[in-house]
């Protein structure tokens, strides 16, 4: 049982890892590459899982040893005689199972004594002896979230954020926690301490203001990021040299029609859903990502999601957190990140059809899936059913499937669908409906199954203080309808760029010839881990043979690449360009690293193209994506 026990958790955890996992070998080549020998024993995408989470695989793995196992396996079911047995199995298994309590699931309510005891332990990290002003204000923003609306223990949680803005000298959100504090019934007895630090504030940013400076802290960004070349006439996020083909050695893929260069932008597509990382909640927006620990606002239905305005809350709730709120607290305790997702597509799906399941059914039941082709809709016109369609005929490789994993994506579905059912509004709306309490269910495991396989990583760039370096730290997960049609390559010839507004660009960094095919690369990279470390991993988690030519021509890792430590260039120019923030400088160094990859591509693989190749892609982030702020505003996190 525990063999299966493991078997079952590392891949459906690695199914949801390896996709999009960032090692530390990708941010210490750019940054140190004295210690790439170090790195060799980095990459572990055999996580264990949090207890609860292991608790789901062990009822799991029981419930496969004893009732589903040997009918499954020496049973002679073809897939949907199987696929039908284990979902009528694991439906009767929770009509008995007391999962309730075995969980521990329960609402998610406001906790007053929980706030203040978050908030004590704030105040010791903000001590003057500690002075972990970042650490502080993320147990104040906890405290915020599972305090009661209006009450003592939220407000006096925005004052003592208020109180460390002030030492940040962040003067504006110093005068924004203050107002939060009054509207959230500031006690009288404490009202003189705050009427002085909002006096002081103000003070302050009245010199700041005259002294021409901001109290906030600087952003420095190249201009906004672009095709290359004109778009498709009904799609103005692709450009017009790229076609979308099928065949059946490589399914739905995209090709070009002109010779493509490192450096060209050729699409720029907008995720139908994103879903920010659990340790990050307190820290940026849950509906835009944006980096706003300082003064996030709470849901006011749940302790999990806080935002960066009042405008991200509404949209949130209006397009998807309506159906995830009484439960995402629970989904997140005892799922993994891909499951988050595929509840969040589920909830963005039925918001598409003005939450109407009988219309949604509907237009299900009517859906040609082989004529969705996110290529040739018409984007300037496409109505939300239309993006919607692009998203749900991704693949699921459902066929492909080991039928443990399979097993787990039942389960799993079969828990988030009772719990939609017995705490949203879904449960009205199914109640007298067999037809449509079975399209939910349906709804959620086909998501499980195509979010696993159509997910990409969010990052952004983040300050350390230690060095002073930036390394890459993943925000979340997004689904794109038109990224998705890239096929896997272990030494692909272009990447998806996460930009500041949500989107995601195409950027090549191999040349590509006319007529030749656009790869990225789903996490499995050659410069990162051995062919055998790749063939594995894509096996279990995609269920293919990579054929690319990495692995068909023994493509060295960067480690093995090494010997060679000259680079045409010396890296220290781009970090110290990087931690400066001199975006003139960055692009300068983009430049010239792009020539270089255009002009020396026939030589791939090299530790210089290579490591290159790395830093070009850093160059890009930083005057591209989503950075953390400055080093004003990091340098808090330790003194």
């Amino acid at each position: 049982m525990f063999s299966v026990l493991l078997f079952s958790w590392f891949a459906i955890h690695r199914a949801c890892c390896a996709i999009c996992s960032e090692n530390e070998l990708y941010c210490s080549s750019v940054f140190d590459q004295g210690q790439l020998e170090n790195k060799r024993n980095t990459i572990n995408m055999y996580q264990l899982p949090s207890a609860e989470q292991l608790s789901v695989v062990t009822v799991l793995s029981k419930l496969w040893d004893e009732k589903l196992k040997y009918r499954v396996e020496h049973g002679g079911l073809n897939a949907d005689e199987a696929f039908n047995f284990m979902t009528r199995e694991i439906d009767t298994f929770f009509c008995t199972f007391p999962y309730q309590q075995h969980f521990n699931l329960c609402a998610d309510v406001k906790n007053n004594a929980r706030a203040r005891d978050l908030r004590t332990k704030g105040n010791e990290m903000f001590h003057p002896k500690v002075k972990r002003y970042i650490e502080a204000i993320k147990l104040y923003n906890e405290s915020i979230a599972c305090s009661e609306k209006g009450s003592e223990e939220r407000a006096i949680a925005y004052a003592n954020r208020s109180m460390i803005c002030y030492e940040m000298h962040r003067y504006e959100d110093c005068l924004e926690n203050i107002r939060l504090a009054r509207d959230s019934n500031y006690p009288e007895r404490l009202a003189e301490k705050l009427k002085k630090r909002e006096e002081n504030a103000k003070k302050a940013l009245e010199m700041m203001k005259s002294a021409g400076t901001t109290s906030q802290a600087r952003k420095d960004y190249a201009d906004e990021i672009k095709l290359s070349f004109d778009a498709h006439e009904n799609a103005p996020q692709i450009a017009n040299c790229l076609e979308l083909r099928k065949n059946d050695e490589f399914g739905r893929h995209v090709v070009t029609n002109r010779q493509l260069n490192v450096g060209d932008v050729v699409m720029i597509d907008t995720p139908f859903v994103n879903v920010l990382f659990d340790d990050l909640r307190y820290i940026r927006c849950a509906f835009c990502c944006g980096e706003r620990l300082l003064t996030l606002i709470p849901c006011e239905g749940c302790t999990v999601d806080m935002y960066c305005s009042e405008e991200c809350m509404s949209k949130a709730y209006k397009e998807y957190h309506r159906y995830e709120c009484p439960i995402i607290r629970d989904v997140r305790r005892i799922t993994t990140e891909y499951a988050w997702t595929a509840l969040r597509t589920v909830a963005k799906a039925i918001a598409s059809f003005d939450h109407d399941l009988q219309a949604m059914k509907e237009h299900l039941d009517g859906l040609d899936a082989s004529k969705v082709n996110a290529f040739t809709i018409d984007w300037n016109t496409a109505t939300s059913k239309d993006v919607y369609s692009t998203m749900h005929v991704l693949s699921t490789n459902q066929n492909l499937n080991k039928r443990e994993i399979l097993t787990y994506e039942i389960f799993v579905a079969t828990l988030i669908h009772l719990l939609l059912i017995q705490r949203t509004e879904l449960g009205l709306m199914c109640e007298a409906n067999p037809e449509l309490r079975k399209l939910l269910f349906d709804l959620v495991l086909h998501y499980l199954q195509t979010v696993r396989n159509n997910t990409f990583k969010r990052y952004f760039l983040k300050y350390l203080t230690s060095q002073p370096s930036y390394s890459l730290e993943g925000t979340g997960f997004s689904c794109y309808p038109l990224i998705s049609m890239l096929n896997h390559s272990c030494a692909p010839n272009v990447f998806n760029l996460p930009l500041r507004d949500h989107r995601s660009a195409i950027v090549v960094i191999h040349p590509v010839r006319k007529g030749e095919q656009l790869f990225l690369s789903y996490g499995n990279d050659h410069t990162k881990q051995s062919r055998k470390e790749r063939q594995e991993e894509l096996w279990e988690t995609r269920g293919f043979r990579c054929r690319c030519k990495a692995c068909l021509h023994g493509y060295p890792t960067l480690i093995e690449l090494g010997g060679a430590r000259e680079t045409y260039f010396q890296p220290s120019r781009m970090l110290s360009a990087i931690v400066m923030q001199e975006t003139k400088k960055i692009l300068e160094l983009a430049s010239e690293m792009r020539c270089y990859l255009n002009d020396h591509d026939q030589k791939y693989p090299t530790y210089q193209l290579c490591l290159t190749q790395m830093h070009y892609m850093i160059c890009l982030e930083k005057l591209y994506g989503f950075t953390s702020d400055s080093a004003d505003y990091w340098k808090y996190c330790n003194p």
